[in-house]
């Protein structure tokens, strides 16, 4: 078994592959122990944005003896990357990036997560970088902060357009603008790439966008978690 682990800004988001596969979005502050129960993973690879996001995770696991690489840190990335500033790309962004080449290999990444990235690889494997825009969640509390006398949006609960209460315009705006921007950046990134590109949608918001986006993206939940293992394994980590 081999356990990856994606801690993001709100979620240690985390899957078992192997006979025992199986995932779990945990609060970071939750133990890993409940999790794993009596499993024992030959090895672990987790990728974080957060800093000191993995300490405890990584403190539970060498306590039980099992082998933790972190991503751009123990295991570089394996694309090239076009990129001004490589000090500065999350490795989410192209861990992400190294499985749906993989798969597919000219792609667009929508990544839904606190942030909406879309980002562009390469047919040759080339990494090129992309737009990061607010996420839905991060649509709804801007929302709230500044506009405190509006009702809260609940993207879920959008309506057809034109929304006839106040509740419902909120929420339906809040989810279109959401969905637009996504689009724009698909179109515009699909303009810049050199062929067609094959574009994947994944991150815990890409539910929402599917109920009123208008691409019609391959979805693919676990994104990170096979671009983590694809890591380990061509990087032949603990193999």
């Amino acid at each position: 078994m081999l356990l990856t682990i994606d801690r993001g800004n709100s979620t240690l988001d985390v899957m078992l592959h192997g006979e025992c596969g199986r995932r779990a979005r945990l609060s970071p502050s939750d133990s890993l122990d409940a999790f794993l129960g009596a499993d024992l993973p030959r090895a672990a690879v987790a990728v974080t944005v957060v800093k000191g996001g993995l300490d405890s995770a990584v403190s539970t696991l060498r306590r039980r003896g099992i082998d933790v690489a972190i991503a751009g840190m123990d295991l570089p990335c394996p694309l090239r990357l076009d990129y001004a500033t490589p000090s500065t790309l999350g490795p989410d962004r192209w861990i992400s990036a190294l499985a749906a080449h993989r798969r597919h290999g000219r792609s667009i990444v929508i990544d839904c997560g606190s942030a909406t990235t879309v980002n562009l690889v390469e047919e040759d494997g080339t990494f090129c970088g992309g737009a990061i825009a607010p996420g839905l969640r991060a649509i709804v509390e801007g929302m709230a902060i500044v506009t405190p006398g509006l009702p809260r949006a609940v993207p879920r609960a959008a309506v057809a357009i034109p929304p006839r209460s106040s509740a419902d315009a909120v929420s339906t705006g809040a989810l279109i603008a959401f969905c637009g921007a996504v689009e724009r950046i698909v179109a515009d990134t699909v303009a810049a790439a050199r062929g067609p590109a094959t574009v994947v949608l994944t991150g815990g918001h890409a539910e929402d966008y599917l109920l009123r986006g208008r691409l019609r993206p391959r979805l693919e939940p676990d994104l990170v978690h096979a671009g983590l293992r694809i890591l380990a394994e061509e990087a032949r980590w603990n193999c």
